[in-house]
Formats: C-alpha cells, sequence, structure tokens
C-alpha cells in the first residue's frame, strides 16, 4: 500500500509499507481522510523520538471504509463507513483499573506509536471502531477526534450551563473545544483570547460571544473588566507553545489571575516552555488546575452532534490536500500560517 510515512525530522513523503493483517477481534479499514493535528507535527520536529522510531506511518484523526472484518467481530460489516479512536490502553495499569485509560501507564495510539491513518490501509480493534452517519462527510471524519476531545475538555473543566468560559488560544484544539462548548455545554458567556485576527474571526463564526487580539488588549484586564471583577469560572489554556507578546504573562500565569475564587483552569495545551505560576494566588482562590488528555469514550457524543449539523468542521478544515503532497502538506503547517487551521489529507489520493 501507499502511505505518508516519515524517514527522519521533517523528512516525510509518499512510499510503499506492508498492507496490514488484520487479528481476529480487529477490522481493516481502508482510509479515505486523516488529519494532521499538533501532536503529528510535535512528531515531524524531533519531539518524539522516546516514542516514535522511523519509519513512522502516522495519523491518529482519522475514518474510512471497512474492507476486511475478523472472525471474532460483531456489528461490524463489509462497506460500514467508521472512525476509528485510536487509543489503546493497556486495562490492568493503575490508572486504567481507576477508568483513566487515557491515562495508561503504557498508553499507545495508532498513528503515533502504531502504523495510523497515513496508510491507505490500518488494522484497528473492532472496539474502538465507531460507525459515521451518511449525514456526515467523510472528509470531516477526522473532525471527530478532535471534537471528542473538545468534549473531553469540558468534563475535566466540569463546564456547567450558564458559566462564563474563557478560552486561550484559537487554534484546533480551542477552536475545536470552543464549538462544541458553544453547542451543547450551553455557556452563558464564551471568551476567546488569540493573537490571530483570522482565528479570531473565525472564533467568532463559530459561536464565541467575545474575542480579544492579546496584542492589541491585555486580556486579564478585558477578562476581568466583562466579569466585573469577578473572574471566570473557567479558563481554557489550548495554546501549548505560546508567542510572547510584550507586556502579557505566559498563558498559564494568566488563566491562574483570571479564575474566579473557586474558580477552574484546564491545561491542554503540549507546550515546551515551563511557565511560574504564582501559587499564593491559587491558593486563595483554591483554585483547581486540571489537565486534560486526549479523550476517553468521547467518540460517540462528538458523533451526535455532528450527525445533526450542530457543529461547524466546515470552519475548522481550512484545506484539504491529497495524500501524494504530504511533504507540502506538512511544511505548510509547519510554517504557521495564520488562515490554516486544519490541514485533512486525502489518503487514497496518491
Amino acid at each position: 500500500m501507499k502511505a505518508g510515512i516519515l524517514y527522519n525530522d521533517r523528512d516525510i513523503r509518499l512510499g510503499d509499507a506492508p498492507e496490514p493483517r488484520i487479528k481476529p477481534d480487529e477490522v481493516l479499514v481502508e482510509n479515505s481522510f486523516a488529519g494532521i493535528c499538533g501532536t503529528d507535527l510535535h512528531i515531524y520536529r524531533g519531539e518524539f523520538h522516546n516514542r516514535v522510531h522511523f519509519p513512522s506511518i502516522q495519523g491518529h484523526e482519522f475514518g474510512g471504509i471497512v474492507r476486511e472484518v475478523g472472525k471474532a467481530v460483531q456489528g461490524l460489516e463489509v462497506g460500514d463507513r467508521v472512525v476509528v479512536d485510536p487509543i489503546i490502553s493497556c486495562h490492568s495499569c493503575p490508572a486504567c483499573l481507576s477508568g483513566h485509560l487515557n491515562a495508561c501507564r503504557t498508553l499507545k495510539l495508532l498513528g503515533v506509536d502504531l502504523d495510523g491513518g497515513f496508510g491507505q490501509y490500518v488494522a484497528a480493534p473492532a472496539s474502538h471502531v465507531y460507525l459515521l452517519p451518511d449525514s456526515i462527510p467523510m472528509q470531516y471524519a477526522p473532525m471527530v477526534e478532535m471534537y471528542g476531545l473538545g468534549h473531553h475538555v469540558l468534563r475535566r473543566g466540569q463546564v456547567q450551563p450558564g458559566e462564563t468560559v474563557v478560552i486561550l488560544g484559537a487554534g484546533k484544539v480551542g477552536l475545536s473545544v470552543l464549538d462544541v462548548l458553544c453547542h451543547s455545554a450551553s455557556a452563558a458567556l464564551t471568551i476567546v483570547a488569540d493573537l490571530q485576527p483570522f482565528r479570531l474571526e473565525t472564533a467568532r463564526k463559530v459561536g464565541a460571544d467575545v474575542v480579544i487580539n492579546i496584542e492589541q488588549q491585555d486580556p486579564l484586564e478585558r477578562v476581568m473588566e466583562i466579569t466585573r471583577g469577578v473572574g471566570a469560572d473557567c479558563v481554557i489554556e489550548c495554546v501549548g507553545h505560546y508567542h510572547e507578546v510584550a507586556g502579557r504573562e505566559a498563558p498559564l500565569q494568566q488563566a491562574v489571575k483570571m479564575i474566579r475564587t473557586a474558580g477552574r483552569v484546564v491545561t491542554a495545551g503540549l507546550g515546551e516552555q515551563l511557565s511560574a505560576v504564582h501559587f499564593k494566588t491559587l491558593v486563595i482562590k483554591e483554585a483547581q488546575i486540571i489537565a486534560s488528555r486526549v479523550t476517553l469514550g468521547e467518540f460517540p457524543r462528538a458523533i451526535r452532534l455532528m450527525s445533526k449539523g450542530l457543529l461547524h468542521p466546515d470552519l475548522l478544515v481550512t484545506e484539504q490536500m491529497p495524500m501524494r503532497d504530504v511533504a507540502a502538506a506538512f511544511a505548510k503547517v509547519d510554517r504557521g500560517d495564520p488562515s490554516t487551521i486544519k490541514v485533512v489529507l486525502d489518503v487514497q489520493q496518491v
């Protein structure tokens, strides 16, 4: 089969790979579309050498058509349209046994630790495969994982109807969280802060009540002004590796100051930078800092919202490129073009 193969740091190109063989409890999926995620970019840049070995077939956001069904599989048939939850847990470590499968001590992901969606075919555990309704165009299948992540972030943050929520960062993750927040969690007020006008305008189209350009306004001052000095119920940090802006603190520092007393901060970004946090402020507020990692069974929720047309993948997927141009696609994402939010690869176009 053909696949987008990462041969070394920043060296990804179309190549040949063996077609996978399925086990009795697996299905063979002919991949249709796969998204380029922030994690894929970190791997491409050489930041996952402890987990990823070359050559590697990335892609953990993908969907396609079932082409073969293992003997022990029930409920799936050849020809089914599906998406795949890429998380493979051990089910025996302390985290798994306490229900935190996404924090498994030996967690593996299809497309990170194992071959994934940038290949024309992938062998996937049937237990991780979900039917994709006809109402969801296949090119948006990669967004199921993103919206599942959005659900998980909001669950971790214990966001309740009627709350004021601030999202720091209007990239792929931040906008996915916002889309789910605006159209399922019923926040009373949603505020998004970023430094890119295109992304802030996209946030407004998705449903944000207020957008803040951090180069033009101090986000902390603006949030406190909007909330009349009370602060937000929950601040969600989706920036990751941030760009320093003169006169602005690091996102996590801002978040701790933005929340109300007894508020919550959820951190979902995967930045390498260290952030100093004023813990006296955190203690006095008796606030919480909560981490959120990947997903934990939220695929069905994301699929239901998408099938009802409540979410806006058309606004978040800014480009669709053929797999034969995988090198150009990664180079484009790596450049950080502010008008690029989500790039989806047509896996069969080789």
